[in-house]
Order: C-alpha cells, then structure tokens, then sequence
C-alpha cells in the first residue's frame, strides 16, 4: 500500500471521533441554545418589566449581530480555522447566559450582543467543520444528525427549562445554562482535532481570507446557493411568527400552540434524516427539488386556509404548517451537501458567512412580510411566499443543469 493510502486508510479510521465529538457539542449546543431564545423575551419582559417594543427592539440586535458574525465569521473560519471559530462562538454563548443572573439594563443589551454573535460564529463553525470532517458520500445523514442538535436538543430541554423556571426562577434557569455551555466549550477547546487543509496549513492568512471574499461572492454558484437558502427562510421567517400566533388566535387557548410546537420539532428531526438518508442514496437533486416542491405545497394549503371553517383552519395549520417546516428544516440539512459539492474547500468558511448573513436578512424579510400582509388577508403571505419558492424550483432545476454531475450525485 503506498503512503497515500496509508493515510487515507489512517483518515479513514479516526473521522468517526471528531464527527462524534461535533455531534455531541451540537447537541449540547442545542440543549442550551432553544431554551436561552424560548424564555429570553419572557425575562426581559416579566423579570426587567421592559416593554414589549423594548423587547423586540433586543431580539432584533441579536438579529443584528448574527448578521454582522455570518461576515466576519466567514473569514475567521478560513483564516483562524474552523474549530477556533467554532469555539469562539461557544464562548460568547456561555457569557449569553449571564445575562438571566444580571438586571443592569447595559449589561443585558451588551450580553444579548454577544451572545447574538456567539450564534452566528457557533453555525458557521459548525457547519464548516462538518463538512471538513465528514466525505461527500455521508454528508446527507450527517447533516441531518448535525441538525439534530438544535431540534432534538430543544425538544430535549424546553420542557425541563419550563419545570425549573416554574419551582426555581431564572436564576437557577441562567445558572444551569451557564454550567452546560462553559462545559460544552472546554470540551470542544480540549478534544476537537485541528482540521487541516490540503496543503497541509490549518487555514489561509488573513490577507487571502480577506482579498478572496469578493471574488467568491460574484461567482455564479455561489450567488444560486444564496438564492437557494435566501427564498425558503422568508417562508420559514414567516410561519415560525404567524403559525404560533394564528393558532393561538384561532384556538384561544395556548395549549394548542405548544403542541403545535412540540409536534413541529418532532417531526422536523425525523425529515431531516429522511432527506439526508435521500441525498446520500439518489444525489442531491431530486431530494432538493422535491423537498422545494413539499414547501411550497404546504404554503400553498396555509394560503387557502382562510376559506374553511375556524375547526379545519387549526387542523389545518396542524397538517400544512408542521409539513412545511419539515420542509424547511429539510432544505437547510441539504445546504452543507450543495456547498460541500459545488464550492472549494479553502473557501467554505466564507460561503457559509454569506449563506448564514442570508439566512439572517430572510428571517427578518419573512417575518415583517407576513407580519404586514396578514392583516391585510390571513392567507397573503402564505400565498407570497408559495410563489417565491417557485421560483426557487426553477432555480434548483437550473443549479443543478450548471453543475451538472458534480452535485447529482
């Protein structure tokens, strides 16, 4: 055998570790992360007695910040590598969780800042090891199990967050997040190998990171894949507001809505292995498009909802809400196979930068689009957003034409 193959035998043998070690972060990532956004308005609001304009006003910043981490933390990922971005970004999440133990207003908002940029450096670190730990012929499931971390992480810990904010408060509520976060980021800091790029250098210099950015972002495949994940996150953006908030008002009760949500993340962790399993059997196109396809029949039956009795609209919202953010969350477990196909490995941290910069500036898009559309009709922006998917789809069936073999199978 020569050495090459040696060391691809060598490879071979030990990726099962540093996979599993991200697998294991991600989902006490995921344990700390669904909680800490479930209950922060909640705090803010109950505990600081700040109004409800001032609290969205927070969230917003958090927003904001992501957006401003998917631009610097792309370079950091290609120039100070990508556990370093990984584990700074778990750094400012454990400081995030300081935040339920203090009630200076100036330490809240700085507090809330970082931990809206530990967010944004936490994916795109994240994402970019993944697919610098995983092979291209597994990177369907392993994105799912990646995913896994969030929605099965919430699910996991949303209700033993409830039960301890309703016997302790949030005292004890912000201290348990903070023992599991600073856990989470000693132990990637101290188990999680190096990742080192073809030519042997963990990353680029700074310089290359830097001056390779424009250059990136004005290629054609890189602006289909921002396209890719922009158009599905305005419908995503927009039904994790309106479906909530539809259910409760149609119900008027709030027990639906949490089993609308606990529902939502069950199945979501389930589609997600589904598309995942797909990618890596039958390629990367057909589960792309037909998932596309299930999204914008979901918006498309929301849309019609407003026709129907008040009893078929909650079931309604029960059957083509949960399906189209299974959809959703099925698109965005496709995203690292399309990158990870389509783009060159020294550039993936700053790819992921613009996809995640994109994914923010849709959640906000999608969000005030169905916040304004639906008071003008309960069904509009669900219809709005069907046809921009649309769109999507004959934009997928392009990407992959371009491409040609390279991401079909």
């Amino acid at each position: 055998m020569t050495a090459k193959g040696q060391g691809q035998t060598g490879l071979a043998r030990t990726r099962g570790w540093p996979i599993a070690l991200l697998l294991i972060v991600q989902l006490l990532s995921g344990v700390v992360i669904s909680p800490q956004m479930s209950f922060f308005p909640i705090y803010v609001e109950e505990q600081l007695g700040y109004t409800t304009i001032l609290v969205s006003t927070l969230v917003a910043i958090g927003q904001l910040l992501g957006m401003v981490a998917a631009v610097v933390g792309g370079t950091l990922c290609d120039a100070l590598g990508r556990k370093w971005t990984l584990v700074l970004g778990l750094i400012c999440l454990v400081f995030g969780n300081l935040l339920y133990l203090v009630h200076a207003p100036w330490l809240v908002v700085l507090l809330r800042a970082i931990s809206g940029l530990g967010l944004g450096l936490h994916a795109l670190g994240g994402q970019s090891y993944l697919v610098g730990v995983g092979g291209a012929e597994r990177m369907g499931v392993l994105s799912a199990l990646y995913n896994w971390g969030f929605t099965l992480g919430g699910a996991l810990s949303n209700p033993g967050a409830g039960v301890i904010l309703d016997n302790r408060g949030f005292k004890t509520f912000g201290t348990v997040l903070l023992a599991i976060s600073l856990a989470t980021a000693l132990g990637a800091m101290a188990f999680l190998p190096h990742l080192r790029r073809k030519d042997g250098r963990e990353s680029l210099s700074w310089r290359e990171s830097l001056l390779g950015y424009g250059e990136i972002l004005c290629r054609p495949v890189v602006v289909m894949l921002g396209l890719l994940r922009f158009l599905p996150t305005c419908y995503y953006g927009m039904a994790t507001v309106l479906n909530p908030l539809l259910i409760n008002r149609i119900a008027e009760n709030k027990t639906p809505v949490a089993l609308y949500t606990t529902l939502s993340l069950v199945m979501a962790t389930l589609s997600q292995m589904l598309v995942g399993r797909a990618a890596d059997r039958w390629g990367r196109r057909i589960p792309t498009v037909a998932t596309f396809g299930v999204l914008v029949f979901s918006a498309l039956g929301q849309a019609s909802l407003g026709w129907i009795s008040v009893r078929a609209q909650l079931w309604g919202f029960y059957t083509f809400g949960v399906l189209g953010i299974c959809a959703a969350w099925g698109l965005s477990t496709l995203m690292p196979c399309l990158v990870s196909d389509s783009t060159n490995a020294e550039e993936h941290g700053r790819v992921f930068g613009m996809l995640h910069l994109l994914w923010n500036v849709g959640m906000i898009v999608g969000s005030m689009l169905g916040g304004t559309l639906v008071e003008v009709a309960m069904g509009l922006p669900f219809l709005v957003t069907a046809l921009l998917n649309l769109g999507a789809i004959a934009l997928a069936v392009f990407f992959f034409r371009k491409q040609g073999d390279k991401v079909t199978r």
